[in-house]
């Protein structure tokens, strides 16, 4: 119905154009124009304003210019909403590697500039915390006291001397990484208000992660020797918590300036706008472990309605793996149950539709079994699969095995099991009970030849790891890669693809660790 009334309002606002020009032309020659034919116009003129008007009231539609609905800056922006009558990521979907990376340049580009000294007032609407403070992420505690706190426009540097002092312009993406060109100077996406110190000790280095510093802010942010393979140099470390808002702006600016980048510099992470594989690596690490906040959220759809464009990575994660990571395999990254008989399990990579649909490739315990259906792909992001079983016991702890999946590029997911808890009381004949501690138990059977079970158990929730090694220290196989709740587990490894010998297989859950050694016989 609201379609019918948006083409009612748009046929007659053209009607309404038209009779209007028509009416001016006939004024040009109005010696030939009679009365009469000019008051029929007129009377036209207020029949079509009357029904646009009432075609409108009717509809309950906000005033819309062309197709697209005008909204105010402080409305969410809703990535499936109708942009005409398309998907504002229609082009995007389903595709990997250089032509997701295209695709997403050509649905971004060509945004609203704005001016370098407007970032001052643009940022009271881009980044201010709930109490009205600057959300400045180089000072910023979340869940603490930060060391100080800064007041929008009396703040703004000025000079500076120590932490704390003022607040100014931080390009995330450095400006002599693209030589202070328009327009990525003055794109809100990666310039954020930080600490004039800070930001200037930061300098032109990349971020990366430091164990050793050199110096430290008084929010934790370091700088020193970089750990990450690939580069040794001086790096800049946030804190864990906006490690991710950082990673995503730079991945932001790598596909919007993407064959815009003629006159760019090489940076110690970046090639013009390629990011270096090292670095590419790091952000993404950094994406996965640091997820979208709120605050990112509500910081796009401000950006949103000053540049008139957006930052995919926060909209729609799952795409950095389909660019930076194409060679990596699938991993889990969080179960979640939708109602009493769905689950919806998310991937860090797209997934190949012909395994996906496989009933048999998912194993639910508690006596339910394979599923009854799978959906491949959910609102247009094929990294989520929706899975229907006949139904689940509310306040009970299920794991499902996951087998033979791969990515949309033919990259095999390891064999892997997943958990999570339903919502609702206990049942009365779950008795699972919560383990102690930590521990991993030696696999079953051991030899094995091919196939062999791994168990293991944790006290508390976690994020883990259950990687196998062959004896010279090279990853053969990752078994698990995702948060578990506190239970206990077993994964299949299947070591079909492997030759005889001795392998180890190791399990890192926070600081804790264990290995054990396994034996494969042909």
């Amino acid at each position: 119905m609201k379609r019918q009334f948006r083409i009612q309002e748009k046929y007659s606002r053209f009607v309404l154009q038209n009779l209007i020009a028509s009416i001016l032309l006939r004024k040009v020659s109005l010696m030939k124009v009679c009365v009469g034919s000019l008051l029929r116009n007129v009377g036209i003129l207020l029949i079509i304003v009357f029904l646009s008007g009432n075609s409108i009231a009717q509809s309950g539609l906000p005033e819309t210019n062309g197709a697209v609905s005008v909204k105010s800056n402080n409305e969410n922006f809703n990535p499936q909403q109708t942009m005409g009558t398309n998907d504002y990521y229609e082009m995007a979907y389903k595709l990997y590697g250089t032509a997701l990376r295209l695709a997403l340049h050509n649905i971004i580009k060509g945004h609203t500039v704005v001016s370098y000294a407007s970032l001052w007032t643009y940022f009271q609407s881009t980044d201010k915390k709930p109490n009205g403070k600057v959300w400045d992420m180089y000072s910023d505690i979340p869940g603490g006291t930060p060391p100080y706190e800064f007041t929008f426009i009396t703040k703004q540097c000025g000079n500076y001397s120590s932490e704390g002092d003022c607040y100014n312009k931080e390009h995330s993406w450095p400006q002599s990484w693209f030589n202070e060109l328009s327009p990525p100077v003055s794109d809100i996406f990666h310039i954020f208000p930080t600490d004039g110190k800070v930001n200037g000790m930061r300098g032109n280095w990349p971020y990366g992660n430091v164990s050793s510093p050199t110096w430290t802010s008084l929010n934790g942010s370091k700088l020193g020797p970089n750990t990450s393979p690939g580069y040794s140099g001086t790096a800049f470390e946030p804190i864990d918590a906006y490690k991710g808002d950082l990673a995503r702006s730079s991945m932001y600016m790598s596909v919007r300036y993407y064959t815009e980048d003629a006159g760019w510099s090489t940076g110690a992470g970046t090639n013009k706008s390629d990011l270096l594989p090292w670095y590419a690596n790091l952000l993404y690490s950094w994406s996965v472990r640091d997820t979208v906040s709120q605050k990112e959220i509500d910081r796009n759809n401000a950006i949103y309605g000053i540049q008139k464009n957006r930052n995919p990575f926060i909209d729609h994660p799952e795409f950095a793996a389909e660019i930076w990571e194409t060679t990596m395999a699938p991993s889990v990254v969080s179960v979640k149950q939708m109602n009493t008989t769905s689950v919806l399990i998310d991937f860090s990579r797209y997934l190949d539709s012909t395994v996906t649909v496989d009933n048999q490739n998912f194993i639910f315990d508690n006596s339910i079994g394979n599923p009854s259906s799978i959906q491949w792909g959910v609102n247009n992001d094929i990294s989520k699969i929706l899975v229907t079983v006949p139904t689940l016991a509310t306040g009970t702890t299920f794991s499902i095995q996951l087998k033979n999946l791969k990515s949309i590029n033919n990259v095999a997911m390891n064999d892997t099991v997943v958990t999570f808890k339903t919502s609702g009381p206990t049942g009365i004949n779950d008795k699972q009970e919560i383990p102690q501690r930590f521990m991993l138990q030696q696999n079953y059977p051991n030899p094995f030849n091919p196939s062999t079970v791994i168990s293991w158990q944790l006290a508390v929730g976690s994020f883990a790891t259950l990687k196998v090694y062959d004896v010279l220290g090279n990853e053969v196989a990752e078994l698990v890669n995702n948060f578990l709740e506190a239970g206990n587990y077993n994964v299949e490894f299947n070591a079909s693809l492997l030759s005889s010998g001795v392998y180890f297989y190791k399990l890192s859950v926070d600081d804790k660790s264990e290995l054990k050694k396994l034996i494969l016989i042909r």
